[in-house]
């Protein structure tokens, strides 16, 4: 049975992305596609729209996440999308980049599941020269939060943990190409976690967090290792390793710290947050080693 986590059917503001949804479900419903709003689009739908954080910055494209069996099937999406009228696709020799004729409004349909290649990446036919990193795409699926918009729209949203999670890795895809961009939603996520209706949870059932002297507690970092738990319930092993081997060098000293300078914020406690983050990650599987 399908749980409603958020109900923002009244907040018109809405209703641009809740047309969108519409028409992609009508496109997909016939296919039985799942897909998933993440990007920029589910971030302001969490920390603005749901727990009104100012960003102080405005979305961009809006991503949905789509599970295909095969290339053939992104194909008969997008045909089908196209074939609707209400979208077209966008210039440019990008394939998975459209556009929602009402609204305006620019989407990617970004692909994966049984098309991705053993390192979880998929490279785009017919030369394979572009190639996507899709790892936590199937996790956010999982994970996904059903929500209600204007217009009678449903919509799986990806959890701020799966969010986190994709940005990682994106980041480490793009920090040289766009450096900035990811980093700083990134830190959003982490300087914001407590107040994303999570900090009653952590008191219950993470005291942990706040067994510690009061000159050593700091209410950004203990979210940000509540986080890194919440990342961590939903990977594996292997998985966390993966993580883990993208944020180390970034929580060292001894490096450039690359992912700290992209932040936007101060240095050491850019560091402070990874190194909370990372702790998070393993916290559960120093438990069970025990």
């Amino acid at each position: 049975m399908k749980t409603i986590s958020h109900d923002f059917s009244s907040n018109s503001d809405l209703a641009p992305l809740a047309r969108v949804v519409n028409a992609l479900q009508a496109a997909t419903a016939p296919l039985r596609m799942e897909f998933f709003l993440m990007g920029a689009a589910a971030r302001d739908l969490w920390l603005t729209h749901a727990h009104g954080i100012d960003i102080k910055r405005q979305t961009e494209d809006v991503d949905f996440a789509v599970m295909l069996d095969d290339w053939k099937s992104f194909d008969t999406l997008r045909e089908s999308l196209l074939a609707g009228g209400e979208f077209i696709g966008r210039p440019g020799p990008a394939t998975h980049r459209l556009l929602h004729q009402p609204t305006g409004l620019p989407l990617d349909i970004v692909p994966f599941g049984g098309i991705e290649r053993t390192d979880r990446t998929i490279a785009w036919p017919p030369d394979q020269s572009t190639v996507f990193d899709c790892f936590g795409a199937k996790e956010a699926l999982s994970a996904s939060q059903w929500v209600c918009l204007p217009e009678q729209a449903e919509l799986r949203v990806a959890s701020i943990p799966a969010l986190t999670l994709l940005k990682i890795s994106a980041w480490q895809d793009r920090r040289y190409t766009h450096p900035g961009r990811d980093a700083y939603d990134l830190f959003l996520y982490l300087r914001n976690y407590f107040d994303c209706g999570t900090f009653e949870r952590a008191t219950d059932d993470h005291a942990d967090l706040f067994a510690v002297p009061n000159d050593e507690y700091d209410y950004m970092t203990a979210g940000a290792r509540l986080l890194g738990r919440d990342i961590a319930s939903l990977l594996d092993r292997a998985a966390i390793g993966r993580v883990e081997a993208i944020l180390l060098p970034e929580a060292s000293t001894e490096t450039t710290q690359v992912l700290a300078q992209q932040s936007g914020i101060d240095r050491e406690e850019a560091r402070a947050l990874i190194r909370a983050l990372l702790r998070g990650l393993t916290d559960n599987m120093q438990k069970s080693d025990k």
